[in-house]
């Protein structure tokens, strides 16, 4: 779980990548994240309920819902993340996969096509193509899906659970490059070592330390995106890696790829 600052949309456009075997940790945004299934399966955690999503299918995050993708399998999606017109923060769906039988399948499909077309041209207008396209998919969303709005006492059990969540991200972006034990962490939160880590993984489904190693990697990505002169080395240091060894071991368990490999699929990094 963290509170994701890479990879942002802006309020002007959204953020798009089309991935090969996609691996999110749990996090949160304050963006509508929409997936759509290219090719294979891909699991999916939305708090604490998983579920696989199959070729064709879409799934809608709506805004700081806590939430996972994992390929296991070779897999393609696409994913867009968005600033709607209306914040779609205190809606939840009654079901958040979209399948080609459903009835708005179609219309949903459709916008995300015209939107991976017209980011890929990139026409003259492509950006405006791109953001009433956008725009119709929330239109859908709150059109043709059911959901409930949150009532206040749920919003506030929601709140507490972000506040939880964002206090240990207040603590690793302070420390991640530093040696720590768990017993720090826990006292940042005025909680026991035994009760924060049972919190933690019932709160994101994984461990803290699972999830601290991967919040290092983001760090690493970052810098690189930030950086892209700067040797792995110094990056592996700087995000809180012992040697380059175990930041290559670390990036190949998650991401299946070295960094270089990682900065030229998606970002067309050139890296020393």
């Amino acid at each position: 779980m963290y509170y994701e600052a890479i990879n942002c949309a802006t309020k002007t456009y959204p953020f798009l990548i089309k991935h090969e075997n996609v691996k999110y940790i749990p996090h949160f945004h304050e963006e509508t994240e929409i997936v759509y299934v290219i090719d294979g399966s891909v699991c999916a955690t939305i708090e604490s309920s998983s579920f696989v999503l199959n070729k064709g299918d879409i799934c809608i995050f709506t805004p700081e819902l806590i939430h996972n993708l994992y390929s296991y399998m070779p897999s393609k999606t696409f994913v867009m993340k968005l600033f709607p017109a209306i914040n779609l923060k205190n809606l939840r769906l009654y079901n958040n996969v979209v399948t080609p039988t459903d009835e708005s399948y179609d219309l949903l499909l459709q916008n995300i096509n015209c939107i991976m077309a017209e980011d890929k041209e990139k026409a003259i207008g492509y950006e405006l193509s791109v953001n009433i396209c956008a725009e119709k998919i929330l239109l859908t969303i709150i059109r043709n899906m059911k959901y409930i709005i949150l009532e206040k006492s749920e919003q506030v059990k929601f709140e507490n659970k972000g506040d939880f969540l964002n206090s240990v991200t207040s603590f690793l972006e302070q420390h991640y490059a530093e040696e720590f034990i768990l017993e720090d962490a826990a006292k940042h939160l005025n909680y026991t070592k035994s009760y924060f880590c049972h919190h933690f993984k019932r709160i994101t489904g994984v461990t803290f330390w699972k999830y601290y190693t991967i919040f290092r990697l983001e760090k690493s990505i970052q810098m690189m995106k930030k950086h892209p002169d700067k040797l792995y080395t110094e990056i592996a240091g700087a995000s809180g890696f012992r040697n380059i060894r175990s930041f290559n071991q670390a990036f190949k368990e998650y991401h299946n790829c070295t960094p270089r490999e990682y900065m030229k699929k998606y970002y067309s990094n050139h890296q020393p």
